[in-house]
Parts: structure tokens; C-alpha cells; sequence
């Protein structure tokens, strides 16, 4: 089977990982399209022969056309607008450079059999958590699905009050002018008609209620599920970001997050709206003890806190600060050197896009300049409809005072933390919405020379494997023990980014002999039972 269909046949946490491989400079669209040529070729031969790379160049042209002929003639527009859009591009990057191209599809390739290969072991070490997982993310789903069928019930139910609120005023005003009118209505058709209007109010009052119950009802669910969402899954990803970070297993997918998060945010907005449906409705009828009176006020402010809590959580970093020319590890900067960082928005309403412009900042611990673009505006991406923005632009630049360092604490520099924060305005006066979104990387790393790299890794691995509190930046005035079993999970981690396989018990356990001594391992796995 084919590579890329393998790869297809992954979990979604693997995916993930192969759409970060591609970007605009070379789309998924065209490992699609051309997948049977591109597993054909041998790139890694054509990265190293300019002439090899020109003609290939100008083959996955030629390729692109005949797909284009391909869309012509099924009439599919679109296809033959993101075709004709791809090659303008790839002329534009590669047209004086091919070899680029192939440097880049050769390297692609090569990270999609590492992650084919990551997910195939997984499998089977991994049956136990993920199936734990699942259980609760069935429990998650349930609880939304819950909470989707209540809101559509209540619209229903809105909808069916409105409907007999109209027949009521209808009926009201005939009886009305039917009760001025002396050749109209016998006094016996009169009554029965002011009974059936009677009854009508009856049955209009406890539809009234039962809506509002049902809004009540719909809000306790939300909150139950958004307090499980804020309290237990964002911190959970988080943590497994920060292993993942540090070459534990990959993080689970951020894309079931951001639809529970959405899903949540939906209903509260379908909640004041239909709110404002039982104003309309009472502006028109109320009455004594009119439980849309008595109710709409509080159940406005639930419904607006709710959804601010849910807003105020909801920008996180989906990929941490990296440097693209040390990929394995994240989260230590060098000065003068680019790195990236992405964030994301887990609630993905259309009326947020481009509503969110985010600005990075540095902490004050010790002064830096952020150089490069560091204000954004998240958009809805094309690949997965999420709402990013990805700052892939950025460096650091140190503040000099009278020549010298600025950092003269009791930390070196390889153990000073500092971390990188990103704001944003929501403003949306038809919503009554002004909220001001924060989120902030985890600790980082700043170093000047390369020659700090390994120190600085030291520093991100010990934080990363034992704390998950990103705004403890004084960590190493006085850093805790790390007990065997956590430094070894993260040495085997370390050995599998490298290798692709990590260490066994019989390696770990010369290992420990070897840090430790015979004694102090024999002691430390005593503890450990």
C-alpha cells in the first residue's frame, strides 16, 4: 500500500503531525494529487543533482497540468482554480531554485515514514491510555450531544410558543371586536369562545415555563461540561504538550478539544439568542408571575458569563516556541536566531475571524527586544477551518545596559526561564462582548552562543518533567529531586527522538548503575514498589 495511504489510516494525534509538514510554500494539495508520482522518485538523490532537481521541477508541472485537465473535464471550478493557484506559486518559489523543492519533499517523506512508523508501535503500547481516553471522550461526546438535543428541543418549543402566542392575540382581538359588534357572536358563542381563550392562556403560560426550565436546564448542562473542559481537559493537553515537547509521546489531537470548546460556545450564543426571541414574546403578552420576567434578567447574565469563561480560556498555544533549524528542541531560543510559535482559538465561530489581532510580548526578568511581525490577526485557516494565527517570523534581541549584561541574578543563564505572553481585545458591540484574551508559552530557554544548547535543553527537559506550572520562572533557585522512574521515561524518550526507538529495561537499568551507583538504584526502585 502506498505510503500516503497509510499514512491516512493513522490516528488523528499522527495527522496532526503530517499536516504540519506542509504550509504554503509547498500545500498538501499537491502530496495528494501526486502522491503515486511522488513516492516514485527517489528525492533524496534529486536534493543532491541540480540538474536532476530542474527536470523534476518542470515533470511535476507537467503533473499538475494533467490534473488540471483531469478537474476540466469533470467541470470541477474550484479544483481547477486551487491547480492553476498551486503552479503560479511553485513557479514563483522553485522557478530559480528546484533543488529547494526537492530538499523539501525528500525531507517530508522522510519525517512521513517516521510518524508511520511512531504510530504503527503506538498501537499496541498504547492500548491501555488510549482506551481510557476514549472513555472519557465518549463521556465528553455524550454530554454534548446531551446538551445539542436540549437546545434544539427549547427552539422547537420557542418556536410552538410563538405560534400559539399569535393564535391567542389573533383570537383575543376577534373576540373583542366580535363582543362590540351587535349582529356578531350569540352570547353563547361568545362564552365558548372566552373559554377556549382561557384555555389557551392556560396552556401559553405552562409553555412558558417549561421553556424557561429548559433554558435553565440547558445552562446547567453547559456549565457542567465547560467546568470538566477548563478544569480537566485544556490542563490534561497541556501537560501532554509539555511531555510531548520534550520528546514524549505526541500530543493528542488539539482538534477534538477546539470542537467540544465550540460546541459549547455555539450553544450559549443559540441560548441569548433565544433569549432575545422571549423578549420579543414578552414585549407583546406578559402577565402576573410571568416566569419570562422573573427569569430573563439572571438567566442573560448566566448565559454572558458562560460564554466569557469559555472566551477567556480559550486561546492557547497550539505549537510552542521553536527554532525551525532545531526542531527537537523547542522551547530554547537563541538570540538573533528565528523561531515560530502558533496559537490557536478553540472556539471557532465564523464571527470571530479576523475580530482577534494578538500581540506577543517577552517578560521583564530580563530585557529582550522581540524583533520581526509580533502582532497577528487569527484567521480560519483553509486546511482544518480552525482559528490560528502562527508567528513565524520572530527573534530576540538582548538589551544592553552601559555595555553590560542586563541578567545579573542569582540564576545562570542556561537555568533562567522566561516565558512569552500573547494578548488580545474581543470587542463585539452587537454581543456586549469586551474581553481581554491571554495566554502565555511555556518557560523558555534564551541562550546567545550554540555552544549553551545542551545546558539549555538540560534546563527545559528537568522543568518540563517535573512541574506543569508555566509561571514559575524562579524554578532553578531551588529546583526539586526527580525521582528514577520520571528521568528514565524522559532519557528513553530523549533516546527515541533520535533513534525512533526508545530504551529497554536492561539499557535503563545500566544506566542507573551508572548515574547512581549499584546501591542508591537498588534503593530508589525499593521506593518506587
Amino acid at each position: 500500500m502506498a505510503q500516503w495511504c497509510q499514512l491516512q489510516q493513522l490516528d488523528s494525534k499522527y495527522l496532526e503531525q503530517v499536516d504540519e509538514l506542509y504550509d504554503d510554500s509547498f500545500p498538501m494539495d499537491i502530496r495528494q494529487y501526486l502522491s503515486k508520482w511522488i513516492e516514485s522518485i527517489d528525492w533524496d538523490t534529486v536534493a543532491v543533482q541540480d540538474s536532476l532537481a530542474t527536470v523534476r521541477f518542470h515533470e511535476l508541472l507537467a503533473q499538475l497540468d494533467d490534473q488540471h485537465s483531469r478537474f476540466t473535464l469533470d467541470n470541477n471550478f474550484l479544483l481547477q482554480h486551487n491547480i492553476r493557484k498551486i503552479k503560479r506559486n511553485l513557479q514563483d518559489r522553485f522557478q530559480d531554485d528546484p533543488i529547494h523543492m526537492a530538499i523539501i519533499i525528500s525531507r517530508n517523506l522522510r519525517e512521513e515514514r517516521q510518524i508511520l512508523e511512531r504510530g504503527r508501535s503506538s498501537e499496541s503500547e498504547g492500548e491501555g491510555v488510549a482506551s481510557a481516553m476514549v472513555v472519557e471522550k465518549l463521556k465528553l461526546d455524550k454530554k454534548v450531544t446531551d446538551m445539542r438535543n436540549l437546545i434544539q428541543m427549547t427552539d422547537q418549543n420557542i418556536k410552538i410558543l410563538e405560534d400559539l402566542q399569535d393564535e391567542y392575540d389573533f383570537k383575543l382581538n376577534t373576540l373583542k371586536n366580535s363582543e362590540n359588534d351587535v349582529n356578531g357572536l350569540t352570547p353563547k358563542e361568545l362564552e365558548k369562545e372566552r373559554l377556549t381563550l382561557k384555555m389557551m392562556y392556560f396552556d401559553l403560560q405552562n409553555k412558558r415555563q417549561t421553556v424557561v426550565n429548559q433554558l435553565v436546564e440547558v445552562l446547567n448542562q453547559t456549565q457542567d461540561l465547560q467546568k470538566d473542559l477548563i478544569s480537566e481537559e485544556l490542563p490534561e493537553w497541556k501537560q501532554r504538550q509539555q511531555i510531548a515537547c520534550i520528546g514524549g509521546p505526541p500530543n493528542a489531537c488539539v482538534d477534538q478539544l477546539q470542537n467540544w470548546f465550540t460546541a459549547v460556545g455555539e450553544t450559549l450564543q443559540q441560548v441569548r439568542q433565544q433569549l432575545k426571541k422571549l423578549q420579543e414574546l414578552e414585549q407583546k403578552l406578559t402577565y402576573e408571575q410571568d416566569p419570562i420576567s422573573q427569569k430573563k434578567k439572571s438567566l442573560e447574565t448566566w448565559a454572558l458569563d458562560l460564554f466569557k469563561n469559555l472566551l477567556t480560556h480559550s486561546m492557547v498555544v497550539e505549537r510552542q516556541p521553536c527554532m525551525p533549524t532545531h526542531p527537537q528542541r523547542a522551547l530554547v531560543l537563541k538570540t538573533g536566531v528565528q523561531f515560530t510559535v502558533k496559537l490557536r482559538f478553540l472556539v471557532k465561530l465564523q464571527e470571530f475571524n479576523y475580530q482577534l489581532k494578538v500581540k506577543a510580548f517577552f517578560d521583564n526578568f530580563r530585557k529582550f527586544n522581540i524583533l520581526g511581525t509580533n502582532t497577528k490577526v487569527m484567521n480560519m485557516e483553509e486546511s482544518n477551518g480552525s482559528l490560528a494565527a502562527e508567528f513565524r517570523h520572530l527573534q530576540l534581541k538582548e538589551q544592553k545596559v552601559a555595555g553590560n549584561r542586563t541578567n545579573e541574578g542569582p540564576l545562570i543563564v542556561t537555568e533562567e526561564l522566561h516565558s512569552i505572553s500573547f494578548e488580545s481585545e474581543l470587542q463585539l458591540s452587537l454581543s456586549g462582548l469586551n474581553i481581554t484574551l491571554e495566554t502565555m508559552s511555556l518557560p523558555v530557554v534564551v541562550i546567545s552562543n550554540v555552544s549553551q544548547l545542551p545546558s539549555g535543553w538540560a534546563s527545559i527537559l528537568w522543568y518540563n518533567m517535573l512541574t506543569t506550572e508555566p509561571k514559575n520562572l524562579r524554578f532553578f533557585l531551588s529546583p526539586p529531586s526527580a525521582t528514577w522512574a520520571q528521568l528514565s521515561d524522559v532519557l528513553s524518550w530523549q533516546f527515541s527522538s533520535v533513534t525512533k526507538r526508545g530504551l529497554n529495561q536492561e539499557q535503563l537499568n545500566m544506566l542507573a548503575d551508572k548515574l547512581l551507583g549499584q546501591t542508591l538504584h537498588m534503593l530508589n526502585m525499593l521506593n518506587m514498589c
